[in-house]
């Protein structure tokens, strides 16, 4: 079994943007008890890469269609400036969820908000999603079992 995301969104103008979004009224019968106030992530990608300085991309995460949907339309085209942690959990020894790394982004902006609305015949058990890409001013990582945590940030340094 995956990993499991879940995202807490917080915008400067909006305030908790991810507060409902995994409960039965905002994503049905794939709520999320105990994550009810947070985004259940299905994908995430980002790369921070070097050639003579350090190259950051912006983290590009798929949701499902949620109540945050609307909100984040709201987001990209008001440049709002959110706040986002990302917490992975994992499957324990004891065989509960751990909350073992987390990844925060600050002072970020939508840079692209794609809503995928899957071919209803050829695709008829998919799901609304929506591909949601940021930039961030700098990001904080977290292992919280191994007790490590690097930061970096985005600007247009030189080395």
């Amino acid at each position: 079994m995956a990993n499991m995301i879940y995202l807490t969104l917080q915008g400067d103008k909006q305030g908790l943007i991810s507060q409902g979004c995994s409960s039965v009224e905002s994503i049905g019968n794939k709520y999320q008890a105990g994550h009810e106030n947070e985004i259940f992530v299905l994908r995430l990608h980002h790369s921070i890469h070097r050639e003579q300085n350090v190259n950051h991309s912006p983290i590009v995460f798929v949701k499902p269609q949620d109540k945050s949907s609307p909100l984040l339309m709201m987001a990209i085209s008001d440049n709002e400036t959110l706040n986002l942690k990302f917490d992975f959990y994992r499957t324990a020894q004891s065989g509960a969820q751990e909350l073992y790394y987390s990844i925060e982004c600050r002072d970020a902006t939508i840079l692209d908000l794609s809503p995928n609305y899957p071919h209803s015949v050829n695709h008829a058990e998919a799901q609304p999603e929506e591909s949601v890409s940021i930039k961030y001013k700098d990001i904080i990582c977290r292992h919280h079992m191994a007790g490590t945590s690097g930061y970096s940030v985005w600007d247009d340094r030189v080395y």
